[in-house]
């Protein structure tokens, strides 16, 4: 293993060794992740966990079918929702926001490991679709202005908490869920549902799934929604809490943010590739708000106190040509910068050792890697270990690679095959 490690480093050619300690510290970093894996390198974060094996259909394969109908709103959207054995009921666009609605027939254990029930159910699902630069059919610049529209304003309170969310997302998810609404009416007594989508598009999913608890009450979500999934989704959530106290039954690594709303935090399963930059879109931890904080004089030279980069003179470029830059930059200026968290239990989709390894410490490789490994993770641990492990600021994203890397494992085909393929290993392993 250690002539391994050495290995990494002498193809890394011109990686920096400025001393001998440096060096061996490096050595003795590689040595600990391929000898013990992603282990050490989450050990402050006690969260951390693989998905036991009972878990699994609920957590990765039934995670894994969700990504792929997630996705399938973006293309082809009728061939591939009928091959995951989902018949489409409607689709359409609300507040430049695509959406869909699936029925299938599913297994409740396959999302409650202790449901009792054994026959199979209804299950109605609400798809809700990220931001789609490539659909005219929608006015793209609206909503690119509402999603920097990212102020925080109130959606719950009380003496124990106050919960604010994403001003602008909050607007598109009551006008979607009075849109959608009449398909959750119009379902036997016997349908459950289930909420999913990428990017904002799960970002949405879990408000519109908070909405319905705010608007029916949190027994109408524990009793009729099975799950909401979302994939590379950024957090448009926080919560001031004056009490640390959990009630009976939550644990200490709970979501507070549902606990607020009296929902389990089971109820939201989120899913990461760690180099998706959009998941830490909104919070502390956003490699890409600098970027536009940061401006020249000439209002379109981005990070301009910053060293040299090819990326800034091709930005600059596009920023020239866009008539609607100026709106947009001074709304994402002065609303964009925030400091939300995610909702419900995450989960990480770990590459191989060795491919993080070499991502980190030797050349950026673009493609998107096979999973590995899926770790699960709070809420509140999310992001802090995503920059301590994954590391993702705004100098190194001003690379041109990393710049690639960092969108090419954000659009959805990166939460695709990859996933599905681990999903398939593991129902074999079980067969």
């Amino acid at each position: 293993l250690t002539a391994a490690a050495y290995d990494i480093f002498s193809r890394a050619g011109k990686a920096p060794r400025a001393t001998a300690e440096y060096t061996a510290e490096l050595v003795e970093f590689a040595n600990g992740v391929l000898v013990g894996g992603y282990d050490p390198l989450f050990d402050g974060y006690p969260s951390v966990r693989s998905v036991p094996s009972e878990e699994s259909r609920q957590k990765i394969v039934k995670g894994a079918e969700f990504s792929s109908l997630s996705g399938a709103i973006y293309e082809d959207a009728i061939a591939n929702t009928h091959g995951l054995g989902h018949s489409i009921v409607a689709e359409g666009k609300t507040a430049d926001i695509g959406w869909m609605v699936t029925d299938s027939i599913q297994y409740e254990r396959d999302f409650w490991a202790d449901s009792e029930r054994k026959e199979p159910t209804l299950v109605r699902t609400f798809v809700i679709r990220g931001y789609d630069a490539s659909d005219e059919g929608v006015d793209r610049e609206r909503l690119l202005n509402v999603i920097c529209t990212a102020s925080p304003v109130p959606i719950y309170k009380s003496e124990q908490a106050l919960v604010q969310v994403h001003e602008g997302m909050l607007s598109i998810a009551r006008e979607l869920l009075q849109e959608l609404e009449k398909y959750i009416d119009l379902t036997s007594p016997s349908h459950k549902f289930v909420f999913t989508g990428h990017s904002i598009g799960g970002s949405l999913a879990i408000l519109l799934t908070i909405l319905l608890a705010n608007d029916r009450g949190a027994s109408f979500v524990r009793d009729n929604v099975l799950r909401v999934f979302t994939y590379g989704s950024p957090p448009i959530f926080e919560i001031e809490s004056t009490s640390n106290t959990k009630r009976d039954g939550y644990l200490d690594d709970s979501c507070s943010i549902l606990d607020a709303f009296d929902l389990p935090t089971d109820l939201v399963y989120g899913y990461c590739q760690p180099w998706d930059p959009i998941v830490r879109f909104y919070s502390k931890y956003d490699p890409l708000y600098p970027l536009i904080d940061d401006l020249g004089e000439d209002g379109i030279t981005l990070f301009d106190s910053g060293p040299s980069r090819t990326l800034r003179p091709i930005m600059k470029t596009i920023l020239e040509s866009w008539e609607g830059w100026p709106g947009y930059r001074d709304n994402a200026r002065a609303k964009l910068g925030q400091d939300y968290r995610g909702v419900g239990e995450h989960f990480l989709l770990l590459p191989e050792p060795i491919r993080y390894l070499t991502d980190r410490l030797v050349a950026v490789n673009t493609a998107v890697p096979t999973t590995d490994a899926v770790v699960q993770i709070s809420s509140e641990e999310l992001l802090p270990a995503l920059n301590e492990v994954f590391t993702l600021d705004t100098f190194r994203i001003s690379y041109v690679s990393v710049a690639i890397r960092s969108f090419v494992h954000h659009f959805f085909p990166a939460y695709g095959s990859p996933f599905v393929d681990y999903a398939d290993k593991i129902l074999e392993e079980e067969e």
